[in-house]
């Protein structure tokens, strides 16, 4: 059978088992197109309160190592895992069926089928597909990535809502901490599996990224907060991620656990 999976870069089986023990380190690692091709990663946020470690395939084709729980595939993010590049993978373009599936040990065999999705990929394009929720109630959203960089001084950010039971929205905050004094709205009423407009911010202004639900006073304790050095990164591209359960938040080992996750694409 003809592969139809190139990976953009080399390495990537031992990046994924091996990631870098400065996990939240950003190297910057241009992706450029493949002429003819689309590029495509694949996000598994399907939150299990075991945190299940998966493998993903493409029309039947493994082109994964096992990924740990919340991984973005390729590359990686901050509070994720994976490494620490901006990577995609190259493939065919046309309707594509990607799934998601615990490994039956020893092969690359399906033990427990977790997730499957058909999407239809345009030729010289960048996508992200995210998987949500649990069980029968798995579904998936896919987005079209924009890697155009901003300005030069600034970041670009896109914030998607992925908490099941925010279905009305959450609200997105930056500044130097999570009170209404330290910092501001970036993002506001974001609903369930959608996404803000893509936003820019100067660097060196921030690093603490906090969540609240949609048109809660920013008085309020923050539902989940996270501090990151992304906003120092110049012209890069972030997708944001609010993921879990708001009902949950203790302990952090619950893969359920509300939290923020950032997302290189560029």
């Amino acid at each position: 059978m003809k592969k139809i999976i190139n990976i953009l870069f080399l390495g990537l089986f031992v990046l994924t088992l091996f990631p870098s023990c400065k996990k939240n380190t950003f190297s910057v690692k241009e992706t450029n197109f493949i002429n003819g091709k689309t590029s495509l990663k694949v996000n598994y946020f399907s939150a299990y309160q075991a945190k299940p470690t998966y493998q993903i395939k493409i029309d039947g084709s493994r082109v994964s190592s096992n990924l740990n729980f919340p991984t973005p595939f390729p590359g990686g993010g901050l509070n994720t895992g994976g490494g620490s590049y901006a990577d995609y993978l190259a493939v065919e373009p046309g309707t594509r069926t990607v799934a998601v599936s615990i490994q039956n040990v020893g092969t690359n065999n399906d033990s427990i089928a977790l997730a499957s999705a058909n999407v239809s990929l345009d030729a010289n394009k960048f996508y992200s597909l995210y998987f949500v929720d649990t069980a029968t109630n798995t579904s998936q959203i896919l987005f079209e990535d924009d890697l155009t960089a901003p300005d030069s001084g600034f970041v670009k950010y896109r914030f998607i809502n992925l908490m099941v039971d925010l279905p009305a929205g959450v609200d997105l905050y930056f500044g130097t901490g999570s009170t209404s004094a330290t910092s501001a709205i970036v993002a506001s009423s974001v609903a369930y599996k959608q996404s803000s407009p893509y936003f820019t911010l100067p660097i060196n202004t921030g690093t603490v990224w906090s969540i609240r639900p949609a048109g809660a006073a920013a008085s309020t304790t923050a539902i989940a907060t996270y501090t990151s050095a992304s906003s120092t990164t110049n012209q890069r591209v972030y997708s944001i991620v609010a993921r879990g359960y708001n009902a949950i938040s203790t302990p952090t080992t619950d893969g359920r656990v509300r939290a923020i996750s950032l997302i290189f694409n560029r």
